[in-house]
């Protein structure tokens, strides 16, 4: 399944009856939500997101596809990949451990991008034009406050996790997400730092179509 299905279906589901009014969508509380598998175990992370990636590119050429013998056959083959993954999950599963994530608004990570130029301010680098005089400045990238804009970004998207073992936590700490990002195999980390991404494509199409349907309905 393409990135863009991925998202359509997000923002579809958000918007079934019953999930969604205006109310809870000004506190981010009906906004695209996704679940997040990660797996403490580098080489199990690594072994469930190689095989997720190719359980995508299988979706991918099948939606290019239709009422064909060829379509017949990747569908297969996406199955016994499903069915691999699953596998996997089941045999060394003890450690997997369920992200919930849910989408905010982009106003609310502005203003977590304005926490981080407070504490990390902007700085600037000046190279004098030496047959001019003209002085240009140009902006210093400072990793420090990319860290920490991060860290709030997890915080803020990380709504739940739930261990193996069924038990649950609500939220995390912006210490917790910088300790969680330190932490993770690399593989796991960037796994949500990319589903944050889609997150926030899900939520730009989500408010879309929600002032769509409005506009259609005044």
């Amino acid at each position: 399944m393409s990135d863009e299905q991925e998202i359509i279906d997000s923002v579809e589901e958000s918007k079934k009856p019953g999930k969604f009014s205006i109310v809870d969508a000004v506190k981010d509380r009906a906004y695209p939500t996704s679940v997040i598998e990660i797996f403490l175990d580098e080489d199990v992370a690594y072994i469930a997101t190689q095989l997720e990636l190719e359980i995508k590119l299988f979706g991918e050429r099948m939606d290019k596809k239709s009422g064909s013998e060829e379509l017949k056959e990747l569908t297969d083959a996406y199955e016994k990949l499903i069915e691999k993954k699953n596998k996997v999950i089941e045999e060394m599963g003890g450690n997997k451990f369920a992200f919930h994530l849910c989408g905010i608004s982009e106003g609310k990570r502005n203003d977590l991008y304005d926490k981080a130029l407070v504490k990390y301010p902007m700085t600037y680098e000046t190279d004098r034009n030496p047959m001019t005089g003209e002085i240009s400045k140009k902006e210093i990238e400072m990793e420090d406050r990319n860290k920490y804009f991060t860290d709030m970004l997890w915080s803020s998207y990380i709504v739940k996790i739930v261990s193996p073992d069924g038990d649950e936590q609500d939220g995390i700490s912006v210490e917790d997400a910088k300790e969680i990002r330190r932490s993770l195999p690399i593989a796991s980390a960037s796994k949500i730092t990319d589903s944050i991404e889609k997150m926030r494509a899900a939520t730009a199409v989500f408010m879309l179509s929600v002032d769509e349907d409005f506009l259609a309905k005044s």
